[in-house]
């Protein structure tokens, strides 16, 4: 199971917003929490509190991409992580 908002479901939502329908209306209709639908709206509206799917959808996947690049434990950080713990010795 996907925990992730889709594109697709961020479009559904702003119809759905732009439609007058109910956070509870919405989150029934994408099969989602409630809670899901409020958090989608504070992360990724822009500060005049209109939702766009798009912009949405970009920001998400922005930080998507800085979440990953700090995950990879390869040769060059485990040689980085050597040299930090040496110099504290």
């Amino acid at each position: 199971m996907n925990k992730h908002l889709t594109k697709e479901q961020r479009y559904q939502i702003q119809t759905y917003l732009q439609c007058g329908k109910s956070i509870k209306f919405i989150a029934e209709s994408l099969n989602v929490n409630k809670t899901t639908i409020y958090r989608e709206l504070k992360r990724n509206s822009s500060s005049s509190s209109i939702y766009s799917a798009e912009k949405a959808h970009e920001k998400s996947q922005l930080r998507k991409q800085r979440y990953r690049r700090f995950r990879k434990f390869n040769d060059e950080m485990k040689q980085f992580i050597d040299e930090k713990l040496q110099k504290h010795q």
